[in-house]
């Protein structure tokens, strides 16, 4: 996970953790709210990023915290959190698509490297096909165009 309940209460304060979970039915909610934003979190960066990291950068545990909190108000949050959700919802949505990084540093402080974009299989313009679905014998009977 990107985040603790520690990240949590050091980031919103203690009282308002205790009071969110007070809400919930589950016992273990703030923990099931980091896993689901981790696993959140995940969807998007694994598309530039191979997982697991190496290790976790702040903005990670901010977004975690973010995306948990958000999560812990399902019935009504206010306008500030989910504004903050949807913010760190479009960052990662730019990491994916490769207009934003994620400061990553491996064991050796050295900025990993992301993984090459995909970019679809495609010739350069002018260049001819020479391969064929058709054999020249079944191309040579189709009617041609004058």
């Amino acid at each position: 996970m990107y985040a603790t309940r520690n990240d949590l209460e050091a980031r919103f304060g203690e009282e308002e953790i205790q009071g969110l979970e007070s809400m919930q039915t589950v016992a273990n909610s703030i923990e099931e709210a980091l896993q689901d934003a981790s696993e959140e979190i995940d969807s998007y960066i694994a598309v530039r990023y191979v997982l697991p990291l190496p290790n976790t950068p702040s903005t990670l545990k901010r977004i975690a915290c973010n995306i948990a909190r958000y999560r812990l108000y399902f019935q009504q949050p206010t306008e500030e959190i989910e504004n903050r959700y949807k913010a760190e919802i479009d960052f990662l949505k730019r990491v994916a698509d490769g207009k934003a990084t994620l400061n990553i540093l491996n064991p050796q402080n050295e900025v990993t490297e992301e993984k090459p974009a995909r970019v679809p299989a495609t010739m350069p313009i002018g260049t001819t096909y020479r391969g064929g679905v058709f054999g020249d014998d079944v191309l040579n009977m189709m009617p041609s165009i004058k």
